[in-house]
């Protein structure tokens, strides 16, 4: 089960990245993950993955329902932090196992760091 788990998640982030690489990512934008510590439903992820799309200045974005991690890329600026992301989270009565946040540049993560994480 764990196996299957981590092979749906390696899929996940592969395929996330190669979509984000098709767009003109040019190192001032930041990508985040968030991990929920609460059950999400098909229809919450659709929602989640809509209510992100809608908001300037993010790429793309992507809730899993099965390993309840969503994934972000975004252009930061004084509306769009990652504290915008799980400020969401938590408003919307899910609860944020861990997140991470990173610079985005051709398809690397760098400086990532772990926030909140157990």
């Amino acid at each position: 089960m764990i196996k299957l788990l981590l092979a749906i998640l390696a899929f996940t982030t592969i395929g996330f990245s190669a979509y984000s690489q098709q767009s003109d990512l040019d190192g001032s934008k930041r990508y985040i993950k968030i991990i929920i510590d609460s059950e999400v439903s098909s229809e919450a992820q659709s929602e989640i993955t809509n209510a992100f799309k809608q908001i300037p200045g993010v790429k793309t974005s992507r809730m899993d329902n099965t390993t309840h991690i969503f994934l972000g890329i975004y252009e930061p600026n004084e509306n769009l932090l990652e504290q915008t992301f799980t400020n969401w989270f938590t408003n919307h009565g899910y609860e944020i196992a861990c997140y991470y946040d990173a610079v985005y540049t051709e398809g690397a993560m760098i400086n990532l760091s772990k926030n909140n994480c157990r």
